[in-house]
């Protein structure tokens, strides 16, 4: 067995953190907050996406659709409106971290809205 190998087994393995949060800005996710979320995201080791939990009936992506949060091209293009549900996932170190400071930027409306 090579250092690596032993390393890598000797590491827990976790589930992966999720929570639920809801677009409150009028704009839905566009290139501003997109551009927030992947900066934020990339000050964390572990993997994180947004998932799409409730779509507009007329929406072109399908509940399920996955986007890399440290990605924000990704992000714009699932194309969620206020009101959409989303679903913030994270996996690895960090991972609990990562979904809270997610959650509060969708919480704060990306500070984009002064609150009503």
């Amino acid at each position: 067995m090579t250092k690596q190998e032993g390393e890598s087994m000797s590491q827990p393995v976790t589930e992966p953190v999720q929570r639920r949060v809801e677009i409150l800005n009028r704009a839905g996710l566009h290139a501003r907050p997109a551009t927030m979320i992947a900066i934020k995201a990339k000050e964390f080791e572990c993997e994180i996406e947004l998932i799409l939990a409730t779509v507009p009936e007329d929406h072109h992506l399908e509940a399920g659709t996955r986007a890399d949060a440290k990605n924000s091209i990704e992000l714009i293009s699932l194309g969620a409106p206020c009101g959409t549900a989303i679903d913030i996932e994270a996996a690895g170190p960090g991972a609990e971290e990562a979904v809270d400071a997610l959650a509060r930027m969708f919480d704060s409306r990306f500070g984009l809205e002064a609150e009503k």
